[in-house]
């Protein structure tokens, strides 16, 4: 492995909320991006309490891949530019990871 980069980000709503986070990679070689949930906490102590988070988009020497709001946690490519990952929360507090490792 030649480096890495990681981020938390996190979303919090009482309702339904999805946020996009867009990183850019300079990196010429193989880049792996992996997202993870790392704490889900409700907001209200409700039954509802619900979070997803996945990568939704890659631009790489493959072209534009959209994933959509069911994205992968993992994906390895060649030559990638940017990244992009979606959080989705209902009714709660959620923090997660992103790592983006050079090879």
């Amino acid at each position: 492995m030649l480096g890495q980069k990681l981020n938390s980000p996190w979303a919090s709503s009482g309702g339904v909320y999805t946020h996009t986070w867009t990183y850019q990679v300079t990196h010429p070689g193989r880049t792996i991006v992996e997202v993870a949930l790392t704490s889900v906490n409700s907001i209200d102590d409700d039954d509802g309490t619900f979070a997803r988070f996945g990568v939704s988009q890659v631009v790489s020497d493959s072209g534009v891949e959209d994933f959509g709001d069911n994205g992968p946690p993992v994906v390895a490519r060649d030559g990638v530019t940017s990244v992009s990952v979606r959080m989705f929360v209902f009714n709660s507090y959620a923090r997660g990871r992103v790592s983006r490792n050079f090879w």
